[in-house]
């Protein structure tokens, strides 16, 4: 059984800086429930309150992204309501109120937890596990220029004796993007990769239009269109981006598995290669960034 307890108050709760708070060790963590707010009358969406949350075992980043970014890939596994075709909205952030007033609330879910998964033991197989650790912290960025923020929360754990183990990492890294295309080689090869989620470039946005991807000289992925990724991930009942500016999502266990993602190590060593290449819609002069999803030890 679940319980539901409060977060601890976190060491500030300020416009512009950093706000910490320590969980506490010797808890499996399933869901961690971000509340904030801008006790103001003003815009009061998620990017006019939250940019960066980070998550941190030891002192170490394990998770990197923005509220938005965070948002957007929780929404990927949000599934549909019945036939449809309109996303349930199950694993996007939570609102009451509304936008502009002083009682807006938004309610962000950091899931360890996958509640999407089909099976009971999988559901819970990457609930963080806070044992044999110093420190376990989430850093919560508030947007510089609110009159009066509110950050709280509270969380959904149970008990596992277990130490940590392997945990569902979000490795955030920024490439260059000039021209129409380019191969990616550096990509670290360790873990296992769960997903790569390619979010547009900045300056004049351009999405990705098109990937390859080999591994060990095998291709994974054929110069597959973002029209096609996005066709098979609705047929496993994922919910990509449809936007005019898409982001590109490369789902390794799309069909659901846990084990189904992407080893990068045969033996205990790193393959030989792993290139990938993307091209985007049109003539790129910005930075491309990708979020990594792996599967493994803490950094």
């Amino acid at each position: 059984m679940l319980r539901i307890k409060q977060l601890p108050t976190f060491d500030s709760t300020a416009s512009g800086v950093k706000n910490v708070v320590d969980l506490p060790l010797g808890l499996r963590y399933h869901v961690v429930w971000l509340e904030v707010g801008n006790d103001d009358t003003a815009a009061n969406g998620l990017t006019d309150l939250v940019e960066d949350i980070v998550v941190k075992i030891n002192g170490k980043p394990q998770r990197t992204h923005s509220a938005d970014q965070l948002n957007q890939l929780n929404g990927l596994n949000a599934g549909f309501a019945g036939d449809t075709g309109v996303p349930t909205g199950n694993y996007f952030i939570q609102a009451s109120g509304v936008d502009g007033e002083d009682i807006r609330r938004l309610y962000i879910p950091i899931f360890f937890a996958e509640p999407w998964r089909k099976t009971a033991d999988e559901v819970s197989a990457m609930a963080l596990r806070a044992n044999g650790i110093e420190s376990f912290q989430i850093e919560v960025n508030l947007v510089a220029g609110l009159a009066a923020p509110i950050l709280k929360g509270w969380y959904e754990f149970d008990y596992d004796t277990r130490p940590i183990g392997l945990l569902s990492k979000f490795i955030r890294q920024d490439y260059s993007a000039v021209g129409t295309s380019r191969d990616i080689t550096t990509i670290d090869k360790r873990d296992f990769i769960e997903s790569i989620h390619l979010f547009p470039t900045t300056g004049t946005a351009r999405y990705v239009s098109e990937v390859k991807l080999t591994a060990n000289g095998e291709e994974l992925r054929d110069r597959i269109t973002y029209l096609q990724n996005r066709s098979t991930l609705y047929a496993r009942d994922l919910v990509p981006d449809t936007s005019t500016v898409p982001r590109y999502c490369l789902d390794f266990d799309y069909d659901d598995p846990v084990n189904g993602a992407l080893p990068t190590q045969i033996n205990g060593k790193p393959i030989n290669e792993l290139t990938l290449k993307l091209t985007w819609n049109d003539v790129a002069n910005g930075t491309q960034t990708a979020i990594i999803k792996r599967t493994g030890p803490p950094e």
